[in-house]
Parts: C-alpha cells; sequence; structure tokens
C-alpha cells in the first residue's frame, strides 16, 4: 500500500504532483509489525518525516499542530527507544483530557467487539451491536464470487468494521484521526485480544476482555479523512460511518471519498445526521432546499444535486433507521438512529 506525503502534494497544471513515503529509521519491531520508527517523503526537497508509534503511522501534512492539540489525550503511547522519547518530548504539551477520552474510547471498544451485561431491559431485544454490524457486513459484501482487492474505513476508530471488509478484500485499510482508538485497532490485530475497561460510573471503571477473530490483511494508521495520503482510485470500496457529521466540510469528505474509489466500486456511508457547530458550521450541513441530510445526500450521490461535484451514484441498498447504541456507562446511553447507504460508482 503506497503511502502519499501529504505535506509536498499539490496540484499542478495538468495533473497533481506527489511523492510516495518510504521506510526510513525503523527503531522497534516484534515479528513482522513495525513498531516504532519514522517514514521519509522521497522529495528532495521535502524529507518530511512521519513517525510510527505503538505499529500506527501518523500521516498527517501539519503532525505538529495535531499534536498540540491531542497529545495529553494519548494512553497508547509507551515509547520504549530514547529516540522516540526524545522525538515526543520535543513537542508542546497540551491541557489534560486523558479521562474524558478514555471514557469515550472505551464505550467504542464495548460497542465494536461485546455486548454490555448491563442492558436495561426495556432496550434488551435492541441493544444487540450484531443487527447494526450485520447489516454494515451485508451493506459491504461484493458480488457472489468476487473479492475487493483495497477496502477503506474512514474513520475507522477501533477497527470492527475494517476487520470486516478485510473478509472480502484482499487488503483492508482502517484510517482515523483518535490515534487511541487506532492505536488499540492495531494492538488487537497483533495481539488477538486485548482488555479495556468498561465505565460502571462516576470514575469507577471494570476490567473486561475482547475476543475477536482478527484478520491479518489489514493496515491501520493516523490520517486525516479530508486530506488522506493515498492516491486517486486506490480502492474498490470506500466506508465512512458516523463520519459524515464529524468533518468540518461533509461536502470535502463526500468528493474525496469519490476520488479514492475506482470505477465501480462501493460506497458505504452511514450517518445518524448528528450535526455540532463546534465541528461543522451550519452552512455546510447537508440539509439543502427544505429537504432533510438523509435526502439531500442521495440526490447528492446520485447526480441530481450539486451536479458541479461530478457525482454519479448507484444506490444499491438503503436503511434509514438503524439503531445505533453507544453505553457510556451503567446508567447512560445513547441512542442514534443511523441512515445507511450502500451505492455504487458508475
Amino acid at each position: 500500500m503506497e503511502l502519499i506525503c501529504p505535506k509536498c502534494r499539490r496540484a499542478g497544471e495538468d495533473t497533481i504532483v506527489q511523492f510516495p513515503l518510504k521506510a526510513g529509521r525503523m527503531i522497534r519491531s516484534e515479528g513482522d509489525f513495525i513498531i516504532e520508527g519514522f517514514l521519509e517523503c522521497t522529495n528532495d526537497t521535502c524529507l518530511e518525516t512521519f513517525p510510527i508509534v505503538e505499529g500506527v503511522p501518523i500521516v498527517l501534512r501539519d503532525f505538529t499542530a495535531w499534536w498540540r492539540t491531542e497529545k495529553d489525550a494519548f494512553s497508547h503511547i509507551k515509547c520504549r527507544s530514547a529516540e522516540m522519547d526524545a522525538y515526543f518530548e520535543s513537542l508542546k504539551e497540551n491541557d489534560h483530557r486523558y479521562f474524558r477520552d478514555k471514557s469515550r474510547l472505551n464505550s467504542y471498544i464495548d460497542f465494536h467487539y461485546s455486548t454490555p451485561p448491563d442492558r436495561p431491559d426495556f432496550m434488551a431485544h435492541q441493544a444487540d451491536p450484531r443487527t447494526y454490524w450485520d447489516i454494515l457486513t451485508e451493506a459491504g459484501r461484493p458480488a457472489e464470487n468476487s473479492n475487493y482487492k483495497r477496502s477503506l474505513d474512514l474513520g475507522c476508530s477501533v477497527g470492527r468494521y475494517t476487520f470486516a471488509l478485510a473478509s472480502f478484500s484482499e487488503f483492508s485499510v482502517g484510517m482515523d484521526l483518535d490515534f487511541n482508538a487506532v492505536a488499540y485497532a492495531a494492538g488487537l490485530q497483533r495481539n488477538i485480544h486485548q482488555s479495556f475497561e468498561r465505565k460502571m460510573h462516576g470514575s469507577c471503571f471494570e476490567a473486561a476482555e475482547v475476543f475477536f477473530e482478527f484478520p491479518c490483511n489489514v493496515f491501520f494508521l493516523v490520517a486525516d479523512a479530508l486530506d488522506p495520503p493515498f492516491s486517486a482510485g486506490d480502492f474498490d470500496v470506500v466506508a465512512g460511518l458516523n463520519l459524515l457529521d464529524n468533518v468540518k466540510l461533509p461536502l470535502v469528505l463526500l468528493g474525496q471519498m469519490d476520488a479514492l474509489l475506482a470505477s465501480g466500486g462501493r460506497l458505504i456511508l452511514g450517518t445518524p445526521y448528528e450535526w455540532r457547530t463546534d465541528i461543522c458550521e451550519l452552512n455546510q450541513w447537508l440539509e439543502k432546499d427544505g429537504l432533510d441530510a438523509a435526502e439531500t445526500l442521495k440526490r447528492v450521490l446520485e447526480g441530481k444535486m450539486l451536479p458541479g461535484m461530478g457525482l454519479s451514484y448507484k444506490i444499491l441498498q438503503e436503511r434509514p433507521r438503524v439503531p445505533w447504541i453507544l453505553r457510556n456507562h451503567t446508567r447512560y446511553w445513547s441512542v442514534f438512529l443511523v441512515h445507511i447507504i450502500a451505492a455504487e460508482k458508475r
């Protein structure tokens, strides 16, 4: 899987000028997995380096700015080499967010890989996440007797759908801006199972474990879905679950997903349209001409709205209200109704 340097990529007169990354100094490995090291840009006028931490490459145009914002939320960085320690110590610290982000991370691990034992009786018939995952797995299933060459799960969180797509693909890529989530997914791939802490109440957590069958043909990285480090048409399927309403520019995200998808490829979107003004300005929400976001999205994909984007998709499957039930703690559960679409790029 060739990664492209986001630092020096630019649009030329007739084409996009881009340079691949190469392996630089590799500091620590475990079996076939590189745990610590650096990737380097092959452009002699750039030579930007991107760190690999806990087995996860972090490939961002402005890594330092991202690090200043995210550093104190990290719970998975465990550098064992003096060189990597020195690298991260040279970057500035920020305010602590550890407890909040630990709670959120463990809620996603719980949803992706287990069925919480304390779900309330009145939602017992709905709270099993396998219904949600079964629907998404079916949405990603290719035509009979065929497989994808490459699949991409944008906003992969802790990786459940990335692993699911791997069963249909020669190679499956999971990508997210949340280092802790991606590091956990990469750790699952290396270690088969891992523990996590299920929040019970307040600051009280209870140990739990994940046991899941993890395929080997998976690669995880930290990168920006609005500036992905891949070449156009690299993937046969591109998924974005609960991502469209969690980026600054939803239409730019759709354009990037379309660019990464090969002709005839499959686009999979799952969104509750829970817009937040601290992430996305009101005028960017996909609610145009009095239509709700679900109808707007379908019309944009089909080329009936905003034709200047050049999108042309055939809707293959649609499920308008799939329950996504996220456990925060034993007395606090969040319920979202997700709109799921599978579409084919014409």
